[in-house]
């Protein structure tokens, strides 16, 4: 299988160490979950990483290393988390540390936007998913 391309995240503006990054300026491309754009390179040693996804025909899968926190942004949906289907909405947030299989879906019409922020391992190690 050919590794994911990730595309460089565009900065809007630099001012000093500080930087401005617009969701607008990100390119964005197919991952396990769905559609994504990244706010932060993966794989850099940033503290925290941010994608924002469009959810459609994620797979499920779990992370060895890494806890995801996904804040619906908006629509409604459900989340598999182990055995258990939970529903989510706008305004929820949900912790998936490493090790717990999971996957997302839509349940209307409307997209399903959520905003993942991930914990990586120390050492900015590979965002590993694994599947079953």
């Amino acid at each position: 299988m050919a590794p994911k391309v990730r595309p460089k995240v565009q900065i809007a503006k630099q001012v000093g160490d500080a930087r401005v990054v617009k969701l607008s300026d990100q390119e964005e491309f197919r991952s396990t979950c769905g559609m994504r754009r990244d706010f932060v390179d993966v794989g850099t040693d940033e503290p925290l990483w941010f994608h924002y996804m469009r959810i459609s025909d994620s797979r499920k899968h779990f992370h060895a290393k890494t806890t995801e926190y996904y804040f619906v942004m908006s629509g409604r949906g459900e989340m598999e988390l182990g055995d258990e289907t939970v529903a989510i909405e706008a305004g929820d947030m949900i912790q998936v540390p490493p090790g717990v299989r999971h996957t997302s879906r839509p349940t209307t019409d409307e997209d399903l936007e959520i905003l993942i922020v991930v914990r990586p391992p120390s050492g900015a190690e590979a965002h590993e998913e694994l599947f079953d």
